[in-house]
């Protein structure tokens, strides 16, 4: 099932202000959500999400005074994630393997860290749920500031933004806040948000995380000074024609295809870049409100990084989507490396 959500009983954990998810399930509230609404419509809320310790069960041993079972033997410093099914009374389920530091963080964290901005910006709560099987959960919030730029063709290239918290119960990532316009309703979308993510903050599951998350406060903050600072500097590119032989000459530099001192095949698959890049900016639907400009290379770049780039090893375009989405959002990876120095190059012209 392509959305992935949490379904227990036919009933899927995930909740809706609009009635627009394509998948349709879950529940559609039908209007901006406080914290509660959301974590109770979207069934994330009292999971006791927590740590059981492992051990491996021995085999029956029948002799002659009768049948005797040893202690079962405990696994050291590895524990089992569970929660309380939040639709089935009294059910326990599997989450999955962690070991010693790593410490839930409850699904009512996400909405309370989240709402902390909710009075002093207006954002509202949008969407919420839960994925594969309860291992991961999202919330989101829509803020209310969005970033337009009129298109030389009448149409608009139109920015919306949301913060979403993005937790997992299984020790596989982070606690993370992500500063995104993609608004998330399944699996498929959330791997979206990652890739498209403008700013990240992670958490780690230890000790520590929740004066962490108390602490992410300021960072939500930094994320609205970042979306005024990056509104200036794209309405600037914006404001600036661009050539087609100046944006081949961009992307040439950009990944450095012409540099002679890699191998024949590397300098090919640098120039394959550089030319996907020039395709995007030249012909993308997405591009084409702002076309002609240095605002759509941005863009042209960043679509093609985090939609086309190849992805070693990879055996479906499933897995290249995932790779791309974790990616994306990793502190010092290449791409986040090469977005940095496509803005920096673009403004420095």
């Amino acid at each position: 099932m392509a959305h992935e959500l949490d379904i227990t009983n036919g009933v899927a954990s995930f909740a809706n202000s609009r009635p627009d998810a394509w998948h349709q399930l879950g529940t559609s509230v039908g209007h901006a959500m406080t914290a509660r609404e959301a974590l109770e419509a979207a069934h994330l809320a009292n999971w006791n999400v927590r740590k059981m310790a492992l051990v491996i069960p021995q085999d029956p041993i029948i002799t002659a005074d009768g049948v005797t079972t040893s202690a079962p033997i405990a696994v050291p410093d590895m524990f089992a994630t569970v929660r309380d099914n939040p639709i089935v009374a009294g059910q326990v389920d599997y989450l999955g393997v962690v070991g010693t530091r790593y410490e839930p963080v409850q699904n009512e964290a996400s909405c309370a860290v989240l709402d902390a901005i909710t009075d002093e910006a207006g954002a509202h709560f949008e969407t919420a749920g839960a994925l594969k099987g309860g291992r991961e959960t999202f919330v989101t919030m829509k803020l209310p500031k969005t970033m337009t730029f009129e298109g030389r063709d009448g149409s608009r290239d139109r920015t919306e933004w949301y913060l979403a918290a993005l937790n997992s119960h299984d020790g596989t990532s982070r606690f993370r806040l992500i500063l995104t316009s993609v608004r998330i309703v399944c699996a498929n979308t959330q791997a979206a948000a990652l890739a498209g993510a403008k700013s990240a903050f992670g958490i780690r599951h230890t000790a520590g995380a929740r004066a962490a998350i108390h602490e992410a406060r300021t960072a939500l903050g930094l994320s609205w000074r970042y979306m005024d600072a990056f509104e200036n500097a794209a309405a600037a590119l914006y404001a600036e024609p661009m050539e087609a032989d100046q944006m081949r000459e961009f992307a040439t530099s950009l990944v450095k295809a012409d540099d002679k001192s890699v191998s024949d095949s590397t300098r090919r698959n640098r120039q394959q870049v550089a030319a996907g890049i020039v395709k995007l900016w030249v012909s993308s639907p997405t591009v084409a409100p702002i076309a002609g400009t240095r605002w759509a290379a941005y863009n042209a770049v960043t679509e093609y990084l985090d939609h086309f780039a190849p992805v070693r090893g990879a055996r479906t375009a499933g897995a290249a989507a995932a790779t791309r989405a974790l990616r994306t959002v990793t502190p010092g990876s290449n791409v986040e490396t090469l977005k940095v120095e496509a803005f920096r190059m673009l403004q420095a012209h």
